[in-house]
């Protein structure tokens, strides 16, 4: 199996880099960066190269990439950021952690991130590009989209789907049978009770509805990392 190029070097590149260890599937051969974030020619004791040398330093056919970028100042970003690696000719890898428990049914797309403790159930299907933190329940016959960030801690019950762009917050709770919309945004330890509506921002417990963001898409107050 071809090692891997992780595009990006973020807080969350080093978490998977530290998920990954011992794991004979997935071993990292270096990081690549957007120029504007290089500052170093390593991290983690790896090389770190300009995303646009990539290709030539690591070729395509003898390497694939996973692009780690977790968009918290801006969600939309996430799938740019996805394509470029698309289109630079990598094959994208998914990447679950050891520690995670996966149903072996699941579906899914490419670029998707489990972590540590996360609980996916039976007959779950995922797209692509989605992060899934530290921690999280999925309940079985679980739908969800693309470009989604499940931060750690939260509970979605069964026969839940999500869209795509979607942020859910640190602790959150969806009961069973919700839909979340497009671009929705749940805040921390919210509980979601009722489907929600398209670019909203769902805040509270129960949550309620408290703004929209259809032209800017979610944008997160918090450095990008």
């Amino acid at each position: 199996m071809k090692k891997v190029i992780v595009y990006g070097n973020t807080v969350l590149s080093e978490m998977l880099y530290y998920e990954a260890r011992g794991d004979a599937g997935f071993e990292i051969a270096a990081f690549c960066a957007d120029s504007d974030y290089i500052s170093s020619d390593t991290f983690l004791g790896l090389p770190l190269v300009d995303f646009d040398a990539a290709a030539k330093l690591y070729p395509p056919a003898e390497y694939d990439m996973i692009a780690v970028y977790t968009s918290f100042r801006q969600l939309r970003a996430r799938k740019p950021y996805y394509q470029k690696a698309r289109d630079a000719g990598y094959m994208l890898r998914n990447f679950i952690s050891k520690r995670a428990d996966v149903a072996p049914d699941i579906v899914m797309g490419d670029n998707n991130i489990v972590l540590a403790q996360a609980h996916l159930g039976l007959n779950g299907t995922m797209g692509s590009n989605n992060i899934i933190r530290q921690q999280v329940y999925l309940g079985h016959e679980f739908k969800i989209g693309s470009h989604n960030v499940i931060s750690p801690g939260c509970n979605i019950a069964a026969n839940c789907s999500m869209g795509d762009n979607c942020y859910i917050g640190i602790g959150a709770t969806v009961i069973e049978k919700r839909t979340i919309a497009d671009e929705t945004l749940v805040g921390a330890a919210s509980l979601i009770l009722k489907d929600t509506e398209p670019y909203s921002k769902n805040m509270g417990n129960p949550a309620r509805i408290a703004g929209y963001h259809e032209e800017s898409g979610i944008m997160m107050g918090v450095r990008n990392g």
